[in-house]
């Protein structure tokens, strides 16, 4: 991805987020100085929940993601390290076995079933 569209995503991002807090705390407002028309009373609440549902979160994805995201970052480099030493001291010597084949010239591969010699 470009940096170009990068940036187009955030803001596109960063304008439904004010567009949706924007609106909520309209409605809240409006609300509260204007009476609510009895015929349009379940229709207005079932709005504002809506809503205030997607309010909270794009709160939340601004909030709530970065709050514990250094924390994470931190767990994640240490159990990276340890899992690097970890790797390290289980790693065989320089030097490599040596193998023996034990398999008959004319059957390299058992390829019978029942028991190996």
């Amino acid at each position: 991805m470009t940096k170009n569209a990068q940036i187009w995503i955030d803001r596109t991002r960063n304008g439904l987020a004010f567009f949706l807090i924007g609106s909520f705390v309209g409605a809240v407002i409006s609300l509260s100085i204007r009476p609510i028309p009895t015929d349009n009373k379940d229709l207005l609440t079932y709005m504002i929940g809506q809503l205030s549902g997607m309010a909270t979160m794009a709160l939340g994805f601004y909030f709530t993601k970065g709050a514990g995201q250094d924390a994470q970052d931190a767990a994640r480099v240490e159990y990276t390290g340890k899992l690097v030493d970890a790797v390290a001291a289980s790693a065989p010597a320089a030097e490599p076995a040596e193998v023996r084949v034990v398999n008959e010239p004319t059957e390299p591969v058992p390829t019978t079933q029942g028991e190996t010699p």
